[in-house]
């Protein structure tokens, strides 16, 4: 009888701490401003100078329960540095579990952002995967975007793959909008662009700076020579 007192025990503390990790959860996709509703975030851009060269501005909506996670609809307006609209692109993103899925549409390097328009590209859906669990060392999902463009009446088709994404440490970051301690992420990025059957790619490293629970805040991009040519970094968070 004793025995079986303890076995009950046992379960409704499992279940007890069962409940209190789903909270937990909950809370982490939350915490994303991706799904902070009517939330409007500003991502400014620099170039290899370290000059501003652009903003994205995003608007989170739609934020609704799916399933046991979250998702949100993003939109994002680009602008030069006089703040001339460049280009719009939107997207989905989903949480679950504290597991974050974002839309690659988002993630499209700015170069190509700028010179496709929503209304002239097709693609596939393609998310970036950010485990709810991350240490350092550990190796990221692969992500990859296929996508087909027709600008002016010419057709071409862009491949946008994200290679051995791996978190290579943890680093406190600052930027206009906060402190956090962030994970680093780096990968390689590989565009290509074909047009009439020919494509020449385009290979760049990228390190983004990760905060679980909340969002990337930071970008850099190199060269395969390892020359810095952009960066960007969260600089607003309007709730």
């Amino acid at each position: 009888m004793k025995s079986v007192l303890i076995l009950i025990k046992g379960l409704i503390f499992s279940i007890m701490l069962l409940g209190a990790d789903a909270k937990l959860h909950a809370q982490d996709c939350k915490n994303y401003y991706y799904m902070m509703n009517n939330a409007e975030v500003q991502i400014t851009l620099y170039d290899k100078n370290n000059k501003t060269s652009g903003v994205q501005n995003w608007k989170i909506s739609n934020v609704k329960k799916t399933g046991t996670g979250l998702s949100s609809a993003v939109s994002l307006t680009f602008t030069d540095e006089k703040g001339g609209q460049i280009a719009k692109a939107s997207g989905l993103y989903k949480c679950e579990g504290g597991r974050l899925m974002a839309d690659m549409r988002i993630s499209m390097p700015h170069d190509q952002t700028k010179q496709v328009k929503d209304d002239e590209a097709s693609l596939d859906p393609s998310y970036i995967e950010y485990p709810a669990a991350m240490s350092e060392g550990m190796k990221l999902p692969d992500a990859h975007l296929n996508m087909k463009t027709n600008t002016s009446g010419i057709s071409s088709a862009v491949q946008f793959d994200m290679n051995d994404r791996q978190i290579t440490g943890k680093e406190k970051v600052t930027t206009p909008a906060g402190t956090w301690d962030a994970f680093v992420i780096k990968y390689e990025a590989v565009m290509k662009i074909k047009m009439a059957g020919i494509g020449i790619p385009k290979t760049m490293m990228t390190t983004e700076w990760f905060v679980p629970g909340f969002g990337i805040v930071k970008t850099e991009t190199y060269s395969k020579k390892g020359k810095l040519e952009g960066s960007s970094q969260l600089t607003k968070l309007k709730k």
